[in-house]
């Protein structure tokens, strides 16, 4: 089943591409991300997705590098893309942080990466609010 997914994800990203060549739109350079995480183009741009779920992934602008401000009470409503195995490793621009608890989660260029949990990808809510949450964008 989840090869089925796979694939399918890769079609539709390879089709997006195709279409946002002819659109003008540029495919950004190939990188390499946790298992758990895809790319994907919406009339916005680029921007990465929690898979299997399909949410959206953000940052936070308090948070400093390789250090999440997000916790207590704040983690429920943004839970971080945390590690899903311990054997997992860093990869790419895609490293792991230490939180406040012990558990481990993942960051993109230093900034610690979260979902929002009252969204759904056709309807991501969390892009700018309070001024300081935003997409994670390649």
């Amino acid at each position: 089943m989840r090869s089925v997914a796979v694939g399918a994800i890769a079609l539709i990203f390879s089709t997006w591409a195709a279409v946002s060549a002819l659109a003008g739109k540029t495919q950004p350079e190939k990188t390499e991300h946790p298992s758990n995480v895809a790319l994907i183009e919406d009339e916005n741009g680029w921007r990465y997705v929690h898979f299997p779920s399909n949410l959206r992934l953000y940052v936070f602008d308090r948070d400093s590098a390789g250090k999440s401000a997000c916790n207590s009470g704040c983690d429920g409503a943004w839970p971080p893309l945390m590690v899903a195995q311990n054997d997992q490793k860093p990869i790419g621009d895609w490293t792991i942080i230490d939180r406040y608890d012990g558990s481990r989660q993942w960051a993109y260029k230093g900034h610690p990466v979260y979902l929002r949990f009252h969204d759904s990808l056709d309807q991501p809510t969390g892009n700018g609010i309070g001024g300081v949450w935003h997409f994670l964008e390649p």
